[in-house]
């Protein structure tokens, strides 16, 4: 298995900030069985292998397609190919004006709304919020102030009979497509969502390999996972389906191999232009002993750990342990402390990344070379235990960040 480690600090601002919102569905919890990462998925919740649902599929990332249809002549309009009721465009000077009240009753963007008092009409659409005034052929963002005339400028809105319209040009600021054929305006746009259909499974292997079906126009999904001294990422990804039929659209499905650490396991699900999905993997561990404490490539350098032993420990509410060992010190950079951070698992309902919070940090002296410090559990749960050596700058306004040496779990019960 192959696999990529990068460095905590800010990588999930940097790796996912390209996502943008999307719909995520959670569709029900289905545990996997401990000998491995086959799913034990009730038979009629999955379709037949000519169909398109497998049990291993943990994630389905859609891509639904819409168009909204009006008859230039006014009576008719589809949505979907289903009638529904919508004011007629018009045509002025030469242009075809499509009413902004159909653009909002069509889905395609989020709200519409009319100001009086500015003769300004509000669009906001999954992208941004445009303002638009009637008589004006500039537009506004959210804060009222015109975008750059080069870019954002259209034949003046109209107001006619109380409904405001807009050049059929404009729609293409809401990444519309839009055009005439066949005597009907039309205007197309897709909505992505993302449903999770397991979200939680439990383990006895080192590693999960699961599947993700995503529809065929987008990018092949890859998994991360906040564990160990950072992020994760899955570079074992291999497409083992294609033009799979559901629903009238064609998926792909692509499998994925995380390593996982033992007990629970955040891991993020993502494709490029989505939100991501959030699943939970349980590792289980029968010899807890046989677990090495995970020794970071920085932390090899400069650290030898002494205690603990084992990097998955099983106590008691208000147990201790014993954090010691030697630091050698890097050239020019003397070290007179280690940073131990504890963080204990509280699921984030919209955020699987926040799942591990920090509930304390402490601090450890280093004296002629060697430390020794104890760590005290107050509460049940599962934990991440941290010892942070050197420091750096991140991204500007994001303070230093601390280098993960070593790192372990621990299960803590009453």
């Amino acid at each position: 298995m192959t696999v990529k480690k990068m460095p905590k600090p800010a990588v999930w601002l940097a790796v996912f900030a390209f996502l943008t919102g999307a719909v995520v569905i959670p569709v029900r919890d289905v545990k996997i069985s401990a000998a491995g990462a086959e799913a034990v998925v009730p038979a009629a919740s999955a379709l037949t292998a000519s169909g398109a649902v497998s049990s291993t599929d943990a994630v389905r990332f859609d891509l639904i397609k819409h168009e909204m249809r009006i008859n230039l002549s006014g009576g008719e309009a589809s949505l979907d190919g289903k009638a529904v009721k919508a004011a007629t465009p018009i045509k002025r000077n030469g242009r075809l004006y499509v009413p902004l009240r159909a653009l909002g009753e069509s889905g395609a963007v989020s709200s519409v709304a009319w100001n009086s008092v500015k003769r300004q009409v509000r669009v906001v659409s999954r992208r941004e919020e445009l303002n638009f005034r009637i008589g004006s052929t500039r537009i506004y963002n959210g804060q009222g102030k015109a975008l750059p005339a080069e870019n954002f400028t259209i034949p003046a809105p109209l107001l006619i009979g109380g409904t405001a319209y807009v050049p059929v040009r404009a729609l293409t600021f809401f990444g519309l497509t839009a055009g005439t054929e066949n005597g009907q305006l039309f205007w197309r746009w897709s909505e992505k969502k993302a449903q999770v259909l397991q979200p939680y499974w439990e383990t006895g292997e080192d590693q999960a390999v699961f599947t993700v079906l995503y529809a065929k126009e987008l990018y092949a999904p890859g998994a991360g996972s906040p564990i160990g001294s950072g992020v994760w990422f899955s570079l074992v990804r291999k497409i083992v389906g294609k033009d799979i039929s559901l629903d009238g659209s064609l998926y792909n499905r692509i499998q994925l191999s995380m390593p996982l650490e033992p007990g629970i396991n955040p891991v993020e699900i993502s494709t490029m232009g989505m939100a991501a999905a959030g699943i939970r993997i349980r590792r289980n561990v029968s010899d807890p002993s046989a677990i090495p404490v995970n020794i970071t490539d920085e932390g090899k350098r400069f650290l030898t750990l002494e205690s603990p032993v084992s990097g998955y420990l099983k106590l008691k509410s208000g147990d201790s342990f014993t954090i010691s060992g030697k630091v050698i010190n890097p050239p020019n950079l003397p070290i007179d402390k280690l940073t131990v951070t504890i963080q204990r698992y509280v699921p984030d309902a919209g955020d699987i990344r926040k799942d591990f919070t920090t509930v304390s940090t402490k601090e450890i002296q280093v004296k002629n070379g060697m430390f020794s410090g104890s760590v005290t559990f107050s509460q049940s749960g599962s934990y991440r235990i941290y010892v942070n050596g050197l420091t750096y700058t991140t991204f500007p306004g994001h303070g230093p960040a601390s280098v993960t040496w070593a790192n372990l779990s621990a299960e803590v019960v009453e």
